[in-house]
């Protein structure tokens, strides 16, 4: 189901149907638009998943062909040669529905002082707070100019959850999150159905005094909008749903849009430039299509909404001589305060068998108490934190990594320490927050090229953790050692403070702002320089919370997209 053929030259243009793209094309043909949404992958169908470890293991990094063929590079600073990048979470795949076809689900709103990190900072600890090499600054919206499309978002994606408080008043105090802020209405629907140790976590939290919830999900707990509810297969975060249970635009969103008849959709079109007129504004892009030739397409308005790197890429890859350095970059600032989350965990072994694999990973049971601003950070040397969460969807392949200090790494002790221990080793995973800093960019690599035969260059990273990011992340094994203990672990281990940049929830390059001498776009992700060119997705966060970015990124599409419609229809 591809949609509309032989849209010539549409209202909007999307490069990328994924988690933004797939939001924004509903919302804009919902709206009466024509829409043209070019996608580097092909259009995939349930049929082309399945739960199976022994052949998708770690699925996403076998979906993803384009992006294979241009892996990053990495460096720590200018100094250091580049490297092949590190990529935490696996590999970002293509094709229609993009990463929200193997994303794990969790589907978490960011918090007000999210959107007001240095204000709210400065307000409770003074400037001095600030590290001094960080560049800490307010997004142009509030959570309330986003809550109500969190709450679109949330109902026509599909969330399962228990909401705290709706409009002033406790609702599910038994489920929701305490620390949460104000909702204007409850989730679509009920939470996901609970499992022993994410209990046995929630206990030990709360004897604690922690304020332990069940994560909101991009999941089917009821059958809703015409798809099944789960079936609790275990093969969630990684891979593609066998039955559409899991809420993707690949089966939420893109097929509403195709159902106007006003989405074309054309996979296999790998986008290489964004053209230029004479005023500056965008005119056309170029791809490449199914056939192997290059294409061009006109619009009126033009959304890049591919991952946060290759949106930054097909800006420098845009120069021209009226934007010698690319579409958005007259203040040299493209690419710039470049984050990233660095998923840390600490490991523990029990006495009884855990059985994790009967579950999937946004089966989860998380706390927020040391997230954001939600304890004192006086004396600790850093500021702000993350989520800690312990999740479901553990399998003998994935828990054969996780063997304790002085145990056998090898051989066959190794092999036999596993079989006897890998379903009693379980762990608590954390998202902690990484600040901006100038020196952590993106470019474009001036030596690698892409494997693909286009030959164009790959992005380079530049980046390292600071001592605000490694001091954030010793606190957080802490605390998570401590729980675990509290859990009745006998062995608690600590795992890398390292886990890599790429694909593991990747934000900036395209900072927002009303000042165009500060900022790349404003509130809306409307590049300063190029009116109707709209940047969507990580790319244009400010800071990077200490949660998952999914449903904050779909809830910015759909303010962005009612932006562009009202621009294109006033």
């Amino acid at each position: 189901m591809n949609g509309a053929r032989g849209i010539s030259r549409p209202d909007v243009c999307i490069i990328g149907l994924g988690a933004a793209g797939g939001v924004a094309a509903h919302v804009l043909t919902s709206a009466g638009l024509d829409v043209v949404g070019l996608e580097a992958g092909p259009h995939w169908a349930k049929e082309d998943f399945a739960p199976d470890e022994m052949t998708m293991y770690n699925r996403r990094n076998t979906l993803g062909a384009k992006f294979n063929s241009e892996l990053q590079t990495l460096r720590p600073d200018e100094e250091t040669p580049t490297r092949p990048a590190d990529y935490s979470l696996g590999k970002m795949m293509n094709g229609v529905g993009g990463g929200s076809v193997h994303w794990g689900a969790w589907a978490r709103r960011f918090f007000p002082t999210d959107f007001l990190i240095r204000s709210a900072t400065i307000e409770r600890y003074g400037e001095e707070a600030l590290p001094p090499d960080a560049d800490v600054v307010d997004w142009p919206f509030t959570y309330e100019d986003l809550e109500p499309y969190y709450t679109k978002a949330e109902y026509a994606l599909g969330v399962s959850g228990g909401a705290y408080r709706v409009n002033g008043k406790l609702v599910d105090t038994e489920h929701g999150n305490a620390l949460e802020a104000d909702r204007s209405a409850p989730f679509p629907m009920p939470p996901l159905r609970s499992f022993g140790w994410g209990e046995r976590f929630k206990d030990a939290s709360r004897r604690l005094g922690l304020h332990p919830f069940n994560v909101p999900a991009g999941v089917n707990s009821i059958p809703y909008d015409g798809r099944p509810a789960c079936t609790y297969c275990g093969f969630c975060s990684g891979y593609g749903c066998y039955n559409d249970a899991k809420a993707s635009t690949l089966v939420t969103t893109i097929p509403k849009a195709v159902e106007t008849g006003r989405l074309d959709i054309r996979p296999f079109s790998r986008v290489v430039r964004v053209n230029t007129d004479a005023s500056g504004k965008a005119k056309s892009v170029d791809y490449i299509g199914p056939a192997g030739t290059l294409e061009r397409i006109e619009a009126r308005a033009f959304l890049l909404s591919a991952y946060t790197t290759e949106n930054i890429r097909l800006l420098f890859l845009s120069a021209s001589d009226t934007f010698p350095d690319g579409l958005g970059n007259e203040k040299g600032l493209l690419g710039k305060f470049f984050m990233t989350h660095q998923y840390v965990e600490v490991m523990a072994l029990f006495d009884e068998e855990i059985n994790r694999f009967t579950g999937p990973t946004p089966q989860a049971v998380a706390l927020d108490d040391y997230n954001a601003d939600f304890f004192d950070h006086t004396g600790l040397g850093f500021i702000r934190g993350g989520a800690i969460g312990m999740e479901n969807q553990t399998h003998p392949i994935g828990a054969s990594e996780n063997v304790p200090p002085g145990a056998p790494g090898w051989g066959r002790s190794y092999k036999e320490w596993i079989l006897r221990n890998w379903n009693k080793v379980t762990f608590l995973r954390a998202q902690p927050e990484s600040l901006a800093y100038a020196s952590n960019y993106m470019d474009l690599d001036p030596v690698a090229r892409d494997t693909s035969g286009i030959g164009l260059p790959v992005m380079r990273f530049t980046y390292r953790q600071r001592d605000n990011e490694l001091r954030m992340i010793d606190f957080l094994q802490d605390r998570m050692g401590e729980i675990l203990t509290e859990m009745g672990a006998h062995e608690v281990w600590k795992g890398r403070t390292w886990t890599g940049v790429g694909s593991s929830h990747d934000y900036g390059g395209c900072r927002m702002g009303s000042d165009a001498a500060t900022s790349v776009c404003d509130g809306f992700g409307r590049l300063h320089d190029t009116p109707n060119l709209f940047v969507l997705g990580g790319a244009t966060f400010n800071s990077c919370a200490g949660q998952n970015p999914t449903l904050t990124i779909a809830a910015m599409a759909w303010r962005t997209a009612d932006r562009v419609v009202e621009d294109l229809t006033q």
